[in-house]
């Protein structure tokens, strides 16, 4: 229930954004006085242009009323105390932290390198990879030894043998012994991104130097490239081989694909048999069918077999992978889609990646400009100077005797000082002992400063930005309307059953046919419920407009309505 209140206040609330032509002079201007809460000429602009209807023209004299027995329903919530709920507390503050990403974050950024994935995605690519291991923990001298055996590996290439020989030779993806060092056809998001961003860097046939992933040492030789060729949807029979099957099993498998085959071809139902004989049961329960797929979500083989498939409806022969025998059957195929059609699934596939840890960081240094960031080097020079191997494992303290004193960094009217890194890193001891003093204070220094700048921008966002502000007031009193309104009306008529037969009793004349023939109770109830509602409704407005006082500047809102006639 309030997954779903939420949603509907979002969208309700993005519709205000719509609207950006108000004048800041009158932006900020009270225009109206709710038992002493002041309501800006800004807000109700914004909640006017939201309830316009295109095709009927909607007066603010007329649109005013409305807008203050609003204000007024969220008065009689607050004077109740809404607000202070732990509830209410925490669905507001989940809703601001929602909310509060697409500001935390360099939007503009963000959207160009999604429009950079997609056009990638528009290609794909199949090329021959070896690896050489470089571990998490690798020294120096461990480093450059693999990258030397990389090196020797690609010269042997380039002068000529074949890139499978070596890759079978020095290679240390587990891999290689099925594939060669061929990965098949893959798209974006599929590999990790410094090994994606050479490939697609590549030209057909050139190989690349060195490639650096978190795993080690890639040489990549780009054999094809084609255009992207969308989604199937297919159904399929499998025979299954595990992996070091006998002699016997393999026949034994082929023989049962191939009888499968025959049956088909004399008219018996795919479905039916995918039920009973596929050895894939997951798929089988369905009639054979898998969900929509692209290229480099399925083993290689079966996905080249099923986008040879031209007709939907027909079917392969059978086809062997390394998995077993499968016959599959086209049941549809969607083109790439658009940017706007993919930008969603684009931005869930980013937010799993790496990317989003260097967009944050391009932010973080935005924000230092902008707040005109400070660091003092003499501070990261003592801590330097101070930090050992016992201190990165929280087994010896600084000597807070001779903590420097001013401060580590400055931004805008905040100064972290040195004591305040202290006590930082005295809680959190490294968790890698390896890295050098260096290179373990600048780390955690980073951490601090990018947490910092973060949490005060995310302080600011209501005074930086008049949008967000009214997002959040908007929905703060839109969660009050919703309570207050369910509390005085709605499950007041939903559980009163006596007051429901009253009401139906003082309005008989309402509930009657077509032809005049008295309707029962239960068979208006629903017309009941929403006349009860009604009644409870404009009784309560009347008790609001009794209980608290409004004031209304009437010359800001004829400078509202005359700004508005002039758009």
């Amino acid at each position: 229930m309030i997954g779903m209140r939420i949603k509907s206040l979002l969208a309700l609330s993005l519709g205000l954004l719509s609207y950006c032509g108000i004048a800041q002079n009158i932006d900020n201007k009270v225009l109206t006085t709710v038992d002493g809460r002041n309501i800006s000429a800004g807000e109700f602009i914004r909640m006017y242009n939201k309830s316009r209807d295109p095709g009927k023209k909607t007066e603010i004299g007329d649109y005013l009323p409305q807008f203050i027995i609003f204000k007024l329903k969220v008065a009689d919530a607050l004077h109740e105390g809404t607000d202070t709920t732990l509830s209410f507390r925490n669905e507001l503050k989940g809703y601001r932290n929602q909310v509060a990403q697409n500001y935390l974050t360099d939007s503009e950024a963000r959207e160009a390198l999604l429009r950079k994935y997609y056009q990638r995605s528009l290609t794909e690519i199949n090329c021959w990879h070896l690896l050489i291991t470089v571990p998490k923990d690798a020294t120096p001298s461990d480093t450059l030894k693999a990258w030397n055996k990389a090196i020797t590996a690609r010269g042997r290439i380039m002068n000529g043998e074949k890139f499978a020989e070596v890759a079978k030779e020095l290679s240390n993806d587990p891999s290689v012994k099925v594939n060669s060092g061929n990965l098949g056809y893959f798209t974006v998001f599929q590999m990790i991104a410094p090994f994606e961003d050479a490939a697609y860097a590549l030209f057909p046939g050139e190989i690349s130097e060195p490639v650096r992933t978190t795993y080690g040492y890639h040489i990549i030789r780009v054999a094809d490239k084609r255009p992207a060729r969308g989604k199937l949807k297919v159904a399929h029979i499998m025979k299954a081989v595990p992996s070091g099957a006998t002699e016997q099993q393999i026949n034994k498998a082929e023989s049962d694909i191939n009888d499968i085959y025959n049956k088909l071809l004399k008219g018996a139902s795919f479905s039916e048999l995918a039920k009973s004989f596929s050895d894939h049961k997951e798929s089988a329960q369905h009639g054979g069918e898998l969900n929509w797929f692209g290229t480099g979500e399925i083993a290689s083989d079966f996905c080249e077999a099923a986008f040879a498939i031209s007709d939907t409806g027909t079917f392969t022969k059978p086809v062997r992978t390394p998995y077993g025998w499968h016959i599959i059957k086209l049941l549809g195929r969607k083109k790439p889609g658009s940017f706007e059609e993919t930008k969603a699934y684009l931005d869930s596939k980013l937010n799993q990646t790496n990317l989003t840890a260097s967009m944050r960081m391009a932010f973080i240094e935005k924000l230092k400009a902008e707040y005109h960031f400070k660091l003092n080097q003499k501070s990261v020079t003592w801590f330097v100077a101070n930090t050992d191997s016992l201190v990165e494992a929280g087994k010896k303290m600084y000597d807070r005797s001779k903590i420097p004193g001013g401060d580590i960094f400055s931004f805008a009217d905040k100064h972290y000082k040195p004591a305040e890194f202290t006590d930082h890193m005295e809680k959190s001891p490294s968790r890698s002992l390896r890295d050098l003093p260096k290179v373990y204070i600048n780390k955690e220094l980073e951490a601090v400063i990018s947490e910092q700048l973060l949490s005060y921008e995310n302080s600011m966002l209501e005074t930086k930005y008049p949008e967000f502000r009214y997002l959040m007031g908007e929905f703060h009193d839109g969660m009050l309307l919703f309570d207050i309104s369910g509390k005085k009306v709605w499950n007041r008529a939903s559980g009163d059953s006596i007051a429901l037969e009253r009401y139906y009793n003082e309005h008989r004349e309402n509930f009657k046919s077509a032809d005049g023939i008295q309707l029962k109770f239960d068979q208006v109830q629903g017309e009941v419920m929403t006349g009860y509602q009604e009644e409870l409704e404009n009784e309560w407005i009347r008790q609001l407009k009794e209980k608290y006082t409004v004031k209304t500047d009437t010359l800001v809102l004829r400078e509202i309505q005359n700004m508005l006639q002039n758009e």
